[in-house]
């Protein structure tokens, strides 16, 4: 419990800080001022004060913020702030730049990640028949796997392919299967009945086979990261277009509660794996705040888009207002995906 919150606020804190230190930096370089960068939320533990910007590190060290000159109006700073470093008053490439910033750090912290990973580890090209992890509380963990394991066949059928091993395990959801396993040179078989998982809605025994890596270059390295940023990014929007037809359901999202549930297993799994998804986080989070809806960076790149067509800005006011009224919606969606979380943990 206490590596799965440390590994949650960890995420959590650095994907905070690249976002927000993108709006931080370019909004400073065009010109717009920037009253506040916070990490956290509630009260003050430190601030100070650096280049007409207060930093504060606050007590909940989850998300963030920057308060921009001109858009958060309510700021008392905002009397004191000429009206040429307000963000309304700037032009839009420059608003543009400073909005698209947060996710473009975003997207470049998971390229970065990647590539470190790829350049210590070398690129992922399979996986063995050595069972790496097993979920404590599963029912490999009730039958006996340990890690170090070697599965051997499944209901006496040799496999190529330890993906076709898993692939069978996942079709036999509530069928009893026999698994033949080597353990250093003793032979064992085990009776395992895989446990129907309804947001992936496979069956699942509850272990991992240890993944293979072929060793890359610097060089390889950063082509494989940008190749994999690429993939993840165009698969979120796959994933985004199915829930928007209906394909997927919100049952099948994961809130707060199940990330930090899903960030604890990988740092179960070892420095490369919690990393690995620190990266694949990271990108979920730029594609998401891309969308042009209300609260999201891509809501304020919608309005920028429509001050570029009329040749005017919305006002800045109505523009809050409808951002206000998404993010209400917004985390009223929070708190059912975290109902559903809590759900899920007490039916399992």
């Amino acid at each position: 419990m206490f590596l799965t919150i440390v590994s949650f606020l960890f995420v959590f804190a650095v994907i905070t800080l690249a976002h927000e230190f993108g709006h931080l930096f370019l909004s400073k370089m065009n010109g717009i001022r920037v009253h506040e960068f916070g990490l956290g939320f509630g009260p003050t533990l430190f601030a100070f004060d650096f280049h007409e910007t207060t930093y504060k590190l606050n007590l909940l060290p989850i998300l963030g913020y920057v308060k921009i000159a001109g858009i958060d109006t309510d700021d008392p700073k905002e009397q004191q702030t000429p009206s040429s470093e307000k963000y309304f008053n700037r032009p839009a490439l420059a608003k543009l730049l400073s909005i698209i910033s947060g996710p473009v750090m975003n997207l470049l912290l998971g390229f970065v990640v990647f590539s470190i990973v790829f350049a210590i580890i070398g690129i992922p090209i399979g996986i063995s028949n050595e069972i790496s992890t097993v979920s404590p509380g599963s029912v490999a963990s009730k039958i006996g796997l340990i890690p170090g394991d070697k599965l051997i066949a499944v209901d006496g059928k040799n496999f190529k392919n330890p993906e076709e091993a898993i692939t069978l395990i996942h079709k036999s959801a509530d069928k009893q299967l026999a698994l033949s396993i080597l353990r250093g040179d003793k032979p064992l078989t085990f009776s395992a009945t895989p446990k129907y998982n309804k947001r992936l809605k496979i069956g699942l025994i509850g272990f991992s086979l240890k993944a293979l890596y072929k060793p890359v270059g610097p060089l390889g390295a950063i082509i494989s990261g940008f190749k994999q940023t690429v993939s993840l990014s165009l698969l979120t929007l796959l994933l985004l277009g199915r829930l928007f037809i209906g394909q997927l359901s919100l049952g099948d999202l994961a809130g707060p509660v199940g990330i930090a549930q899903i960030t604890g297993q990988y740092a179960h799994l070892g420095v490369s794996s919690f990393l690995s998804f620190l990266a694949f986080f990271s990108i979920n989070v730029a594609v998401l705040n891309l969308l042009p809806l209300p609260a999201l960076d891509g809501g304020r790149l919608l309005f920028i888009i429509i001050e570029i067509i009329r040749r005017k800005p919305v006002p800045i006011e109505t523009e809050n207002k409808i951002h206000y009224a998404g993010l209400f919606l917004f985390l009223l969606l929070f708190l059912v995906l975290t109902v559903n979380d809590l759900l899920r943990i007490f039916r399992t």
